[in-house]
């Protein structure tokens, strides 16, 4: 069961968090989870501390992913064809980065997330601002909890080729039954594509088979 706070419906553009809590290392990992897709899984470290009846900081956390067929998306000049010599941008999800607190006696994780993403195009004289849709799931296996979309909003100064963006997606609060332990989970994120977008990814590499 995930809880949220109380919010109005629709789309969220994310908060921006200062400080990264967590560095983790991603590696690749097979799951059959949101279509069969495969997908990157930050690996855990360390061990967990806990400190009965009592809210802890704890360093394994829901474990932060990114699902791989949906980590760079492409978008195209108006009017034209998907091929590389249309391509206007192109924005890559990077790195993800977790941090919880874990209340022992609610049974209760609240588990935060840091996306870094990368946009890259063909440097012009002009700045530009873009807007990209992307998504953010939790899962537990192959059964997915909730899935929250955001949208990312960024934009090339000029004569730039590329620009780094850290976007922190809301806060999520995650109810662990017994016998379980906030690791059995993950937070996955991603570009909200359509399958011609992914079809592209794969026709240009940019795809983990």
């Amino acid at each position: 069961m995930v809880r949220r706070p109380n919010r109005g419906p629709g789309e969220k553009s994310g908060r921006r968090r200062a400080k990264v809590k967590h560095h983790l290392v991603l590696v690749p990992k097979e799951r059959p989870v949101l279509m069969s897709f495969r997908l990157f899984r930050l690996a855990p470290l360390a061990s967990l501390l806990l400190l009965s009846g009592c809210t802890s900081r704890i360093i394994v956390c829901p474990t932060p992913a990114i699902l791989a067929d949906t980590q760079s998306v492409t978008f195209f000049r108006a009017g034209t064809t998907p091929d590389l010599a249309n391509e206007l941008y192109t924005v890559s999800l990077t790195n993800a980065t977790g941090d919880c607190t874990y209340s022992t006696r609610e049974g209760v994780v609240h588990a935060s997330l840091e996306l870094t993403f990368r946009a890259t195009r063909t440097p012009t004289r002009e700045a530009s601002t873009y807007s990209v849709p992307y998504f953010v799931a939790v899962n537990e296996g192959a059964k997915i909890h909730s899935k929250r979309l955001y949208t990312l909003r960024f934009t090339f100064a000029a004569g730039a080729s590329t620009a780094t963006i850290t976007q922190a997606p809301d806060d999520v609060a995650i109810k662990i039954p017994a016998g379980q332990l906030p690791w059995n989970y993950q937070q996955m994120a991603g570009f909200q594509m359509s399958a011609a977008q992914i079809d592209y990814n794969k026709s240009r590499s940019r795809y983990v088979p």
